[in-house]
């Protein structure tokens, strides 16, 4: 079932998830957003307080030293989001730490665990031709508490795109699109290699975001680099796409093959090209999901309604593209799918559902 929703938000919730509408400067927006979401910001520092245990044994006083290391890199680089992250602190009532902690989640976690997701971007049709189309989208399986920390984000800081996105509270950015035409995905890399002068993970995402063009962002994680392994799937609406397996010795971006209008990822570095020094630790199921969501596109031209199908396919449940939490699982083996986004990049519109996508749950449709 899909609800449509126009382009009239307010930071009403929609099936219980709030919207934070933010405008101005890196400190009003990220007081907006602590302000308009502090009970689920609270909620989000009490998951990874738990989290942060499970994954890498730290309590969350531990967790914060680790994040302020990053610190003095991130005041001199990326000043703005600095200043937007003590917004959302004082927005919320709570430190500064703690919200520079949930920003560094990767880093501080996933270079322990991996979560799960599945990622998918397609050009349908010649990307040249008027009428072609361009989609972009992922389910986000992690653990279930955390779907209580969630929120849509409504983003416009001055003289940069309007943003609209999907993710955690007290998170600078998600999944999203901006009204430039630039949208970005991403599927977490288990791997300890990290590097503190560049970008984390979640910041990197919000400076893609922040970006006007394809070739715009990838110059930007060039030059700047990404401090964890992660894989970033981006699009633009001149149809360049790509799978970007991001180390901190260096990008490989992944186009589509010859021949092909796919690219696709799960929680596993495929290139042949990833930079010497590197080596993840998947999970056997970020395989199978790779090849199983390769053979249910292939010959297929891509719609939102099918990539749809193909994210809410079941083979293999429980470790299933459509995950499922297995039977006595503890810890981070409880890993279900929480939420479902699908871009449609060149119509500046996106779907998001809550929950496995195989249960068919209400779709809420918003447009940039």
């Amino acid at each position: 079932m899909t609800q449509e929703n126009p382009d009239t938000t307010s930071a009403n919730s929609w099936h219980g998830v709030p919207e934070v509408i933010a405008h101005g400067e890196p400190w009003e927006i990220g007081y907006a957003h602590g302000s308009q979401i502090p009970d689920r910001i609270i909620q989000c520092i009490k998951n990874y307080k738990t989290l942060f245990h499970e994954t890498a044994e730290t309590d969350w006083t531990e967790s914060k030293e680790r994040a302020s290391t990053y610190l003095a890199a991130l005041q001199q680089n990326e000043p703005d989001l600095v200043d937007e992250m003590r917004g959302i602190a004082a927005g919320a009532g709570v430190g500064f730490l703690d919200i520079l902690a949930l920003n560094l989640r990767s880093e501080i976690s996933l270079t322990n665990y991996s979560d799960g997701c599945t990622s998918i971007a397609a050009v349908a049709g010649d990307a040249s031709m008027t009428g072609s189309g361009v989609y972009l989208g992922q389910n986000w399986d992690w653990v279930g508490e955390a779907a209580t920390s969630t929120a849509f984000f409504d983003i416009r800081k001055t003289g940069r795109p309007r943003i609209r996105m999907i993710g955690e509270a007290g998170i600078v950015a998600k999944f999203g699109i901006n009204d430039a035409g630039v949208g970005v995905c991403m599927n977490a890399i288990k791997c300890g290699t990290v590097d503190k002068s560049q970008l984390p993970v979640h910041l990197a995402m919000r400076r893609v975001l922040e970006c006007r063009s394809f070739d715009e962002a990838l110059g930007m994680l060039e030059k700047k680099g990404v401090a964890s392994c992660v894989n970033l799937m981006i699009a633009d609406r001149s149809g360049k796409i790509a799978t970007i397996e991001c180390t901190p010795k260096g990008l490989v971006p992944v186009f589509p093959e010859d021949g092909s209008s796919f690219v696709f990822h799960t929680n596993h570095l495929w290139s042949p090209n990833i930079p010497a020094g590197i080596r993840d630790h998947p999970s056997k199921n970020s395989f199978t999901r790779l090849e199983r969501i390769k053979r249910l596109s292939h010959g297929e031209v891509a719609s939102m309604g099918k990539i749809r199908t193909w994210l809410s396919d079941e083979e293999g449940k429980p470790a299933s593209i459509c995950r499922y939490t297995p039977p006595g699982a503890r810890g981070l083996e409880r890993m279900e799918t929480l939420l479902t986004v699908i871009m449609d990049i060149r119509k500046s519109k996106v779907e998001v559902s809550f929950g496995k996508p195989s249960l068919s749950p209400p779709v809420r449709t918003i447009a940039i």
